[in-house]
Order: structure tokens, then C-alpha cells, then sequence
């Protein structure tokens, strides 16, 4: 069986549900983030065990398959094709098409289409946070007024 996920919230407290009998409990899992201890096996009151992974994220992610173009604006203005394959009210995960410059910190132009029933564009600016050979995630400005739009895709 594939390792559940378990979102933190503030105050360092998870919600967990067994995947056996779905009780669920809130625990307190500090302790863990001062091991920086991610992955937990669990042993439920119906004496199943099942594996955890705890979420430190402010926002949970959606996965997603969806085609955008990223704009470097601290490298020249640097432009690349993107599949987007997670987003959150957060930010963002995308593999660029080609090899890429883009460096910690650096700003980006994003614009992409949701694929809700709309067809909602969207265009935002975003830091990048994490800068890999193939991965890019950023996160998106706190001010952008696009946050409704994007909540609502979200919930779906």
C-alpha cells in the first residue's frame, strides 16, 4: 500500500486517517519536525499499520499536467515552453522543454491555462525557490489577484 499523506498545520498538528478503518485523530507531530522526520509508520487502534508522509506546506498541491510558457526576468528575459505538474495557492512545479538558466531567486513571468471548464488563463510573476536540472518550483507573489480564481480550480 502507497504511503498516505498527512498535511501540517500551524501549531505542528497533522490530522491522520487509517486507510483501513478511516478513524481519524489530529496528533501533535513537532517532535518529528525536530527530527526532521518526514515519513512515519503508524499503528491505528483496529491494529493495522500503515505508512505516513507529513506535508510541511502552508498550501496542499494538486497535481496537474498543463502546458505554459515561464519568462526569465533576472536572465535576460530568457523564454521556455513549461508542463506545469503541481500547483498550489502557493506557487508552482514545472519541467521546462529545454535546457534552462534559471537560478535560485530569480523571477519569472508564468502564464498558463487551467484546463477547469473556462479554459481560465492566467499570468503571474513568481521567485524561484528550488532550481534543478530538470525541475523548477517557485513561489507565487502573495499579492497576486488571481488567488480567488486559483482557489476555486483547487477545490476541484
Amino acid at each position: 500500500m502507497e504511503a498516505g499523506k498527512a498535511l501540517v498545520k500551524e501549531g505542528d498538528v497533522a490530522v491522520i486517517s487509517c486507510p483501513f478503518c478511516k478513524k481519524s485523530q489530529k496528533i501533535s507531530v513537532a517532535k518529528y519536525r525536530e527530527q526532521s522526520k518526514r515519513k512515519l509508520r503508524i499503528k491505528c487502534g483496529c491494529d493495522k499499520i500503515f505508512s505516513l508522509c507529513l506535508e510541511y506546506r502552508r498550501h496542499p498541491r494538486k497535481p496537474v499536467k498543463l502546458l505554459g510558457k515561464s519568462i526569465n526576468l533576472s536572465n535576460h528575459k530568457e523564454s521556455h515552453d513549461i508542463i506545469i505538474n503541481n500547483i498550489s495557492l502557493g506557487g508552482i512545479g514545472f519541467y521546462p522543454f529545454k535546457k534552462h538558466r534559471t537560478r535560485k531567486e530569480d523571477q519569472l513571468q508564468l502564464s498558463f491555462e487551467l484546463n477547469d471548464f473556462n479554459k481560465t488563463s492566467l499570468a503571474t510573476h513568481a521567485t524561484v525557490r528550488a532550481a534543478g536540472k530538470d525541475h523548477i518550483g517557485c513561489e507565487f507573489n502573495p499579492t497576486e489577484i488571481f488567488m480567488t480564481t486559483l482557489g476555486f480550480y483547487l477545490l476541484d
